[in-house]
């Protein structure tokens, strides 16, 4: 009888040793979880990291009611934004750029080199203005700097873990495998909140990037010393430089586009004319970005078609149903989620005058939802197939947006927990048989660019989301409304005050931007439905020591000439 060190089992194409494979999906876990959390865990410090650049910013120090004050202000607001902004910007326009460079030269590779990147750059946005002299180069820009090179390494990571967990898997254990996956992809995102919440009432803003440092270097470590290169690398092909700066580049002037518009329309009269001094220059430069934006997506697709010899984007993948429908859903899917987080912030910590602190711990019920349901839903897919979780999922998720587009603006804590739940069991159910749907219908060899497209896209349309929600928020609300919410001078305010008419007032503006915005999360929400409804249903099952895909009827599948 093998012993499990010796005893193998049969991944698509390449055998592996069984330990082999829980390494696999232990370590790009917490790579995964790493550069999830760290993608959120800014938004809940926000106000923590404003107040620290701020006393870095020239002026920042001065008599709050003086002029000079304000425009540090304003100067430290838009750093704080680009360091949040910043992160996703990098790491949505690089996935498909890394997956590629994967395929060509080793998924494993550009996997060990992400870790390392990402906890050089925690290391460094810790200790922002700390090593480097303010005098020299200002805080702000400093974790502007060094988020920039976090993100290159989440890229890294993100775009090559699943595919790692495809080559080591047998197909009827890869829904588990990618659903526990994705379930620290997804759920990072929400526990970065938790945290983010209270390590900054505990201790300084900095650890939540110090935190990653010892996790960091012992993942590294492991990376490179364990994991190991199964993937069928493709030969004698050249990276398409090109087509990668060109949809970089779209992407960019799109979110930028729709970022300096936001900043550029923070100009209102009660801001006395500083805000206005120091964004409405913002207005011109959206108009420039949106103008860029149709040139370099035309550019890229054209030479995807016609001029690259080995396209960054493989558009045949699309031709595939079920690769189709589960790109679409998931993206459709992160329009919906994407700026659940980001507002529910400012919900808890101005509607409801909570702290960081409890409004990370008011979040708990949607990250317990989605890490509850999540790994199940993989193990259930591997046996029934995808498309009844799916729907279920995107089902579940649009009622829970549905919910948050009418939440009144006195809705209990009950009321709340409920609706967040709902939203974690909906992105539960959906995010694990999806991802593995999507990378079982791609051949191992295009892996790397098939996990990174889906990333890519995700990514963007999360991103996309949340600007829509910043836009919103930005434009609609008074600009003294909005800042301070950054700023986070509510500390857990008596019930008596929260309560107050006059207190309640002030955020009727707001709860009518967060209604809005979670209509048109809505609609994502509900096209979503489609594409879950008509990608195929298909069961993974074992044959002997065969690995085959047969669709799930009730009659039995005809037998191939060499099935038989």
């Amino acid at each position: 009888m093998s012993t499990p060190s010796t005893s193998v089992e049969r991944s698509n194409d390449h055998t592996v040793s069984s330990r082999y494979k829980w390494t696999a999906l232990s370590n790009t876990t917490i790579g995964v979880l790493m550069a999830s959390v760290d993608s959120s865990i800014v938004i809940i410090s926000l106000p923590y990291i404003l107040q620290s650049v701020l006393a870095h910013t020239p002026g920042g120090t001065a008599p709050v009611s003086s002029a000079i004050y304000a425009i540090a202000t304003a100067s430290s607001f838009s750093y704080v934004i680009w360091a949040l902004l910043g992160y996703m910007l990098i790491t949505a326009t690089l996935l498909l750029f890394f997956g590629r460079l994967a395929d060509l030269k080793g998924r494993v590779k550009i996997y060990n080199l992400g870790f390392a990147v990402f906890t050089i750059g925690s290391l460094l946005t810790g200790l922002s203005a700390l090593i480097i002299p303010n005098s020299l180069i200002t805080e702000g820009i400093q974790i502007i700097i060094f988020r920039i090179v976090q993100a290159v390494g989440a890229a890294m990571l993100w775009s090559n873990s699943a595919a790692i967990l495809t080559d080591a898997f047998p197909s009827n254990q890869r829904g588990m495998a990618l659903g526990i996956n994705m379930v620290a992809g997804v759920g990072g995102g929400i526990l970065g909140l938790v945290l983010g919440g209270i390590i900054t009432s505990v201790a300084s803003w900095r650890y939540i990037f110090f935190i990653n440092v010892p996790i960091g270097i012992f993942g590294t470590i492991w990376a490179y010393t364990k994991l190991k290169e199964v993937s069928t690398r493709k030969r004698g092909e050249s990276l398409d430089v090109a087509g990668g700066l060109l949809l970089s580049g779209s992407i960019a002037m799109l979110l930028l586009g729709a970022t300096f518009y936001t900043l550029g329309g923070m100009v209102t009269s009660s801001a006395a004319g500083v805000f206005y001094t120091v964004f409405h220059v913002y207005s011109f430069y959206s108009y420039v970005s949106f103008a860029l934006f149709p040139i370099l997506l035309a550019l890229f697709i054209l030479n995807e078609v016609y001029w690259a010899k080995y396209p960054l984007m493989k558009f045949s993948l699309f031709k595939r149903r079920m690769f189709t429908s589960g790109v679409i859903a998931s993206s459709l899917v992160a329009v919906a989620r994407g700026g659940i987080m980001f507002l529910l912030v400012f919900y808890f910590e101005g509607v409801r005058g909570l702290s960081a602190f409890h409004a990370g711990l008011e979040l708990i019920p949607m990250s317990l939802g989605f890490l509850l349901v999540g790994p199940i839903s993989g193990i259930i897919s591997d046996r029934i197939g995808y498309r009844s979780l799916t729907l279920a999922g995107v089902i579940i998720s649009a009622i829970s947006v549905t919910f948050l587009a009418i939440l009144p603006q006195s809705a209990n804590t009950l009321e709340v927990t409920g609706i967040l739940a709902m939203a974690g069991i909906g992105g539960g159910l959906f995010a694990s048989p999806n991802i593995a749907s999507i990378m079982g219908s791609v051949e191992p060899e295009v892996r790397g660019v098939g996990a990174a497209t889906n990333s890519t896209l995700v990514n963007i349309t999360n991103m996309m989301a949340l600007t829509v929600a910043f836009v919103f928020i930005g434009t609609t609300v008074n600009v003294s409304s909005f800042i301070t919410l950054f700023i986070g001078t509510t500390k857990d305010l008596p019930a008596a005050l929260v309560n107050s008419l006059a207190y309640q007032q002030q955020w009727i503006t707001f709860m009518q931007a967060f209604h809005h915005v979670f209509e048109i999360f809505l609609v994502a929400a509900v096209i979503a439905i489609i594409p879950s409804i008509i990608r195929p249903n298909l069961v993974e099952k074992r044959l002997d020591t065969e690995l085959v895909i047969k669709p799930k009827t009730k009659f039995p599948a005809t037998k191939t000439k060499d099935e038989k």
